[in-house]
């Protein structure tokens, strides 16, 4: 009986310890001097709380009430949802075995730092104030029990409640590993709103081709007379152009979400941009690029990058001279999550090649210090110099999923509920903006570049006549 008393006090006291280590953690989330910790800190902080919470989960109510203490000081519109999310981690973890645990750490370590993610403090509040009627021209839907007609639904209901005028839908960039349509999955239902929405199309074609030729230098005439049917038989259901095309694709929110990766310079990809060219239709382009070859940085450790991320700037370029009549659309600038798309590379790009456009994502990736906006929700000085320098090449891509309440499976019903946020986001990047530069991003270049105006008069935007 001495013994059995001697374990239940042991294992008391140990509970108690587990608790105290947890609360510590939280405790210790903001550095001593009240900022923010660095990226290490907060990974380090973070690894501790998920082994806390694992060895005591008792510790896990508290842990969410304190994390829910931090987001709202922080200003944190959904941080409800978020903290739904972490809930969610925290049973992964404790559910999981031993060899589990310590095989999928990092990526549950991954998960947590993309709910903990800061955001300017003006939209505290709630929805940020819009002044300024914006084209999305990057957005995806997710069906649900009707289909994708529900997620259509959803869609109209967020451009009307956040001054979203239109909005261009595409299939996102498919690496093969699993099936679905491209582009005429959504077309008759998005053909319901034919003044709100344009689409483009091949992520789940092209897209497919690419990838499985990835290590192709040279590809049969057949190969390339099937890549070139498909594409043109694309532009003839009614796409505005080709995307999501991914060139490099980071792997950030689990198995769902795969990490894909090939030669900007490809063959297929050369042949897309004569084509485009031909047609004068833009191409959607996914990537994370880096500057030179670096070790995967740990916020992106999964099982699916890959330890080394290689220079693959080069590539990108050479695409991009293969034919100066191509606009290609580099996909969420302001959003890195590498640490090398600074504002003065994206100068030099723009610089030295006038093809090249941006699609401005409001949703912070991994690097902050390339947002747009500072925590206070102020435009950064350097950015604003970028946009007034170059006012025609922006357009807005919050790169957002839309889906219908009852689509409560996959990645993309995940995501659709950090879309608030990002659209608050927009509204407080456009409202600090000079109002003539804020039309030409929010709308004018967006019509101008995908042709927009056939869809319906600039008014028609405006008063969201469907």
């Amino acid at each position: 009986m001495g013994v059995t008393l001697m374990r239940r006090s042991l294992l008391s006291f140990l509970s108690v310890l587990f608790l105290l280590s947890s609360l510590a953690f939280l405790a210790a989330q903001e550095t001593p001097s009240g900022g923010m910790p660095t990226t290490e800190q907060a990974m380090q902080n973070n690894l501790r709380m998920l082994n806390s919470i694992r060895a005591n989960p008792q510790s896990k109510s508290q842990a969410l009430q304190r994390l829910k203490e931090r987001l709202d000081s922080r200003g944190i519109s959904d941080a409800d949802s978020r903290l739904s999310e972490l809930g969610k981690i925290f049973d992964e973890a404790i559910a999981m075995s031993k060899a589990d645990f310590e095989k999928n750490q990092q990526q549950l370590l991954s998960r947590i730092m993309t709910q903990m993610k800061s955001v300017p403090s003006t939209i505290a509040a709630g929805q940020a104030t819009n002044k300024v009627p914006w084209i999305d021209v990057h957005d995806h839907l997710v069906g649900g029990s009707k289909g994708i007609s529900g997620a259509v639904e959803a869609a109209v209901a967020a451009m009307d409640q956040y001054g979203t005028s239109m909005m261009i839908v595409m299939p996102t960039p498919n690496d093969g590993s699993h099936k679905a349509a491209d582009c005429e999955i959504f077309v008759t239902a998005i053909r319901k709103y034919p003044k709100r929405f344009a689409f483009l199309g091949g992520g789940n074609t092209l897209n497919i081709m690419l990838h499985r030729s990835a290590k192709q230098t040279t590809l049969s005439e057949s190969a390339r007379r099937d890549f070139e049917k498909k594409a043109e038989d694309i532009l003839k259901t009614g796409a505005s152009g080709f995307g999501e095309m991914a060139v490099r694709h980071l792997s950030l929110h689990g198995s769902g979400h795969p990490y894909e990766e090939v030669a900007a310079d490809h063959p297929l990809l050369l042949l897309l941009a004569d084509i485009a060219a031909r047609n004068d239709v833009p191409i959607d382009i996914h990537f994370d690029m880096a500057s030179e070859d670096i070790k995967l940085p740990s916020w992106l450790d999964s099982a699916s990058n890959p330890p080394t991320l290689k220079a693959n700037l080069p590539a990108f370029e050479r695409l991009l001279e293969h034919n100066p009549k191509a606009k290609m659309i580099w996909a969420h600038a302001g959003s890195d999550n590498i640490g090398h798309w600074t504002v003065e590379l994206s100068r030099k790009m723009l610089e030295k090649h006038p093809n090249l456009y941006m699609s401005l994502r409001l949703g912070p990736g991994h690097a902050p210090q390339n947002f747009p906006l500072t925590r206070d929700g102020q435009l950064r000085p350097d950015w604003l110099q970028l946009l007034q320098d170059f006012p025609t090449r922006f357009v807005i891509g919050d790169d957002q999923f839309l889906c219908p309440a009852d689509a409560r499976d996959g990645i993309g019903a995940s995501l659709s509920g950090k879309a608030p946020l990002c659209r608050n986001l927009t509204n407080v990047f456009l409202n600090a903006l000079p109002s003539e530069l804020a039309r030409k991003i929010a709308s004018e270049n967006a019509m101008t570049l995908y042709k927009l105006k056939s869809q319906g008069t600039e008014q028609d935007f405006k008063t969201k006549d469907r």
